[in-house]
């Protein structure tokens, strides 16, 4: 095993060499946390230059300039590393990867060389990009009081598992929002130690002064509509509403019990008149 990383080392260190003073283009490819990206190599299809096609070797660049490879096939055996043999498939016949299972550490620079007779050809650069995309944002009412502060509303827009950092962006339909902001907390970020997602929060102070739907966005997942500084009157009728809806359902429920009790009761009485009659004809 040892031989085979050697004979990769060996090899990117010759292409480094070649490669050295050319700047080919580069192509950006998009992936997201937990699916996968397909990167394919450029190369003249024709058909001797296909069938000559012996080699094929995806490396990866490390911000430091250092080479690692991936995956390829060469006319001895190559050696994968573990972190990318189960999730890297390699297609012979379009000279492209597949990598599944992506992660942020994925991102970076790529680069795919094919061997043509055993010499190394054009080269293709990669960028690729890994990105995560937000939950939809939850929005919570923290208050909306009654008497002097009835003209105050705090709501929080929150949501998590996103990747690039982004902020919270506030609106409201129909109107300004920056109008209606009474006061601003500061947002709060947090980024998970392992998987370095961003959970996403951010708590305002609206000035309720007339009813209003209010919406956040998260790295573009935007959230459903909350209605928030409903008039007084909307308020004080809420809980009577709600009481009398109670006290209908419990009085139908009172009253199919009653109904129910009623008809055993004359079932009852039915039966046993039926038994007397029996008695009194033998």
């Amino acid at each position: 095993m040892r031989r085979g990383y050697l004979f990769l080392f060996v090899v990117i260190s010759a292409l480094q060499l070649l490669s050295a003073g050319d700047s080919p283009v580069v192509h950006h490819v998009q992936g997201f946390v937990g699916g996968s990206a397909h990167l394919f190599c450029v190369l003249e299809r024709t058909y001797d230059v296909l069938k000559k096609v012996n080699g094929l070797y995806f490396q990866k660049t490390a911000r430091d300039g250092t080479e690692t490879f991936i995956n390829g096939f060469y006319t001895r055996e190559v050696k994968v590393l573990p972190e990318y043999k189960n999730r890297t498939i390699i297609n012979k016949e379009d000279l492209s990867m597949e990598m599944s299972e992506l992660s942020l550490a994925d991102e970076g620079e790529y680069t795919c060389i094919p061997f043509v007779s055993g010499e190394p050809r054009n080269q293709t650069k990669f960028h690729l990009t890994v990105t995560a995309n937000y939950s939809v944002p939850i929005i919570t009412v923290q208050g909306c009081g009654s008497g002097p502060a009835s003209h105050n509303c705090v709501i929080e827009c929150s949501s998590s598992g996103g990747f690039p950092l982004s902020n919270v962006t506030w609106s409201a339909v129909g109107n300004e929002m920056s109008s209606l902001l009474r006061d601003e907390g500061e947002p709060v970020f947090m980024q998970d130690n392992r998987s370095h997602l961003w959970n996403v929060s951010h708590t305002v102070t609206l000035n309720c002064s007339q009813e209003l739907k209010i919406t956040c966005s998260v790295g573009g997942v935007m959230s459903p509509a909350v209605t928030v500084c409903l008039p007084a009157r909307t308020r004080d009728m809420i809980v009577p509403i709600i009481a009398c809806a109670v006290l209908l359902l419990v009085s139908i429920a009172i009253s199919v019990i009653v109904i129910c009790t009623r008809c055993r009761r004359t079932q009852t009485s039915a039966e046993h008149s039926t038994d007397a009659e029996l008695v009194y004809l033998k």
